[in-house]
């Protein structure tokens, strides 16, 4: 009978925890998904403070697709849940904006697609855009990120009441506790670095306000990194760029110092200069040559062509087709029919 008595006891408590386990879960405000961005800040070292801030600030798709010049004040975050609510001022405030894409391919996300900010060491001068990094690299790096959503949805969990603090989109996390930001998003060596656990190779993806933030504003820089290989190791060429390189520069957040965020979408000079000199193939059926080459998105195309006496002229003096073609990232092809068997092709960039 005090077996069947305490076994009984034993099942009511499990089941009370169950219970208080689901309660909590469902009293969680923060939600997060694939494709979000997370906005963090915190003060560290000699500048902390009580609290650090974790804010979803919707897919990043939203950021990604808005038109090229367009910008906006950044969701779900207000200068009064800054401070005073969460910092005294908002000098010495450190912040980075981070997300990733965990799953299969989405709407041509490969999996492990990060998208970071990177700070202007100038407010005026872009910062320079990261390299993309292979498959397996970035899958570590986003296991950081993954934690920075989880650990809020965690400590949202805890707190449980909803408020201006507290809710489906933003948290105010208490310093003292191993699931906020700055565990995941500091290195392992200087947390006052924002390097993902040094996971992050790159250097500090935070930028810090001034110790006298009185005026003006600080800007940081968005990027989406698509790894640079898949899971069996083969090529991802970026659509945006047409390249297997650098991260696409998306634009830019402005924290001010009276505390309002936006987000501007720009195109970095870079993404402006000439595509890259095209590699070409060509094939041969009758009296038609079929000219095939890689090209850059946004790209420009013209075909010239020439004999082998032209050889000796300037290619700017050759004939050139009157078609051209837009790149788009893939291999396309120009067509060109002529009896002359030793006819010379050349594809131009602009």
């Amino acid at each position: 009978m005090n077996q069947n008595r305490n076994v009984f006891f034993q099942m009511n408590l499990a089941a009370l925890g169950l219970s208080a386990l689901i309660q909590a879960v469902g009293a969680q405000p923060f939600t997060y998904q694939n494709d979000d961005l997370a906005l963090g800040f915190r003060k560290t070292g000699n500048y902390q403070e009580n609290y650090e801030v974790v804010v979803d600030i919707g897919q990043a798709s939203n950021y990604v697709n808005s038109a090229i010049g367009a910008s906006f004040a950044v969701p779900h975050v207000s200068s009064s849940q800054l401070t005073p609510d969460s910092f005294t001022t908002l000098s010495n405030l450190s912040w980075s904006v981070v997300g990733f894409y965990q799953g299969a391919n989405y709407s041509g996300y490969p999996r492990y697609t990060l998208w970071v900010t990177v700070p202007r060491s100038s407010t005026n001068v872009p910062s320079a855009a990261p390299t993309r990094l292979t498959y397996g690299a970035q899958q570590t790096i986003h296991t950081p990120i993954l934690s920075i959503f989880a650990g809020a949805a965690y400590l949202s969990s805890e707190i449980g009441t909803s408020n201006q603090d507290n809710n489906a989109t933003f948290v105010r996390e208490p310093i003292d506790n191993v699931h906020n930001l700055s565990v995941f998003m500091g290195g392992t060596f200087d947390n006052t670095q924002g390097t993902l656990e040094d996971n992050w190779p790159e250097g500090n993806l935070e930028i810090t306000t001034p110790g006298n933030f009185n005026s003006g504003g600080v800007v940081s820089d968005l990027y989406e990194v698509r790894p640079s290989t898949d899971a069996q190791g083969n090529p991802i060429v970026d659509p945006h760029t047409g390249t297997n390189g650098l991260a696409y520069y998306v634009g830019y957040f402005r924290l001010n110092s009276n505390g309002t965020m936006t987000f501007t979408r720009d195109i970095a000079s870079s993404q402006s200069l000439p595509p890259p000199p095209p590699f070409l193939s060509i094939r041969r059926v009758g009296n038609t040559s079929t000219i095939s080459f890689g090209t850059t998105n946004g790209g420009t195309y013209t075909l010239y062509y020439t004999n082998a006496a032209g050889l000796t002229q300037p290619v700017a003096n050759w004939p050139a087709s009157v078609t051209t073609i837009t790149g788009d990232g893939n291999t396309n092809s120009f067509t060109d029919s002529s009896s002359d068997p030793m006819r010379i092709y050349r594809v131009g960039g602009h």
